[in-house]
């Protein structure tokens, strides 16, 4: 039988938790733990789709490079709807035109922003948090919003605590990309789901919450009236193999420390990396293919 942790541990460890945040950390070689985005870039290095040298910057040098158009668009509707910043802390601002008035981006996104609060209002959603770190030693995650479900009665606040993560896209209906949230397709895409798997058994080690709330918010950039909502539910099995893979994952990047990320080059790669003035591998040219007839 499982023992059961009372909640005064939790109340206590999320006490301590915060005091060591306060504290100045020294600046020791950086050993990353295995975040949800790290899972998916040493996947697709291992497959030679994404480039080691970029990995190794961003999670181990932790350079923050510079936010696409999309992101950028993204980073000013969650910092408008929830007031948090980027993780480079700079404040999102609205492209305007000559007269002034923000751009048709940028004013679907205020549009969604009122979309965003009625939602919360309508659901009786009230945000705790942004911006939270979880402290696991091994594996990381950011939450956008720690919420409490008003709609459970309880003065226990792990009873009421859910996760929301917020998303902007144009693909609302697509159900070919492997970015697509179309509803039909949208339980075949692991890619999607597993940042729900790996936020849940994170809060699990952080507030002993068996098996949080998370919720995805996805906002429509192409209109200024069409979002969705989806409730991701896990069961056991899956929790067990995200904890196995884990563990195969954590084996991969150890090795791949050990003897050093390999670039992997292509025109579309290199194409507007942010490392590209100080990196030898860059290319400008198509690799040739050769085709056999």
């Amino acid at each position: 039988m499982t023992r059961k942790i009372p909640q005064s541990h939790y109340k206590e460890k999320e006490k301590r938790n915060k005091e060591k945040k306060k504290q100045t950390q020294l600046d020791l070689p950086s050993i990353p733990k295995i975040s949800q985005s790290l899972i998916k870039s040493l996947y697709k290095y291992k497959i030679g789709e994404e480039c080691g040298l970029k990995i190794h910057a961003s999670y181990i040098d932790n350079i923050n490079f510079p936010s696409t158009e999309a992101q950028e668009l993204g980073n000013y509707f969650e910092y408008m709807a929830t007031n948090q910043l980027p993780r480079d802390n700079h404040v999102p601002k609205a492209k305007l035109l000559k007269n002034g008035k923000p751009s048709l981006a940028y004013a679907r996104m205020d549009k969604q922003v009122e979309n965003f609060k009625n939602l919360m209002k309508r659901l009786n959603f009230k945000i705790e948090q942004t911006g939270f770190a979880f402290t696991n030693p091994k594996f990381s995650g950011i939450t956008d919003v720690i919420a409490h479900d008003n709609n459970i009665k309880s003065k226990v606040i792990n009873k009421k605590r859910i996760i929301i993560d917020l998303k902007t896209s144009a693909l609302l209906n697509d159900k070919w990309s492997e970015y697509g949230w179309a509803d039909e397709s949208i339980e075949e895409k692991d890619n999607l789901l597993l940042q729900a798997i790996h936020y849940k058994m994170l809060a699990k080690y952080e507030w002993g919450i068996d098996d949080i709330p998370f919720y995805f918010m996805i906002f429509s950039t192409k209109n200024d009236w069409e979002y969705k909502v989806f409730k991701v539910n896990v069961d056991v099995s899956t929790y067990q193999l995200h904890y196995s893979n884990l563990i195969s994952i954590k084996e991969y990047l150890d090795a791949q420390i050990k003897i050093g990320f390999k670039a992997k080059p292509s025109l579309a790669r290199c194409h507007n990396c942010p490392l590209e003035v100080t990196c030898s591998h860059h290319t400008d040219i198509p690799k040739i293919q050769e085709v056999y007839i």
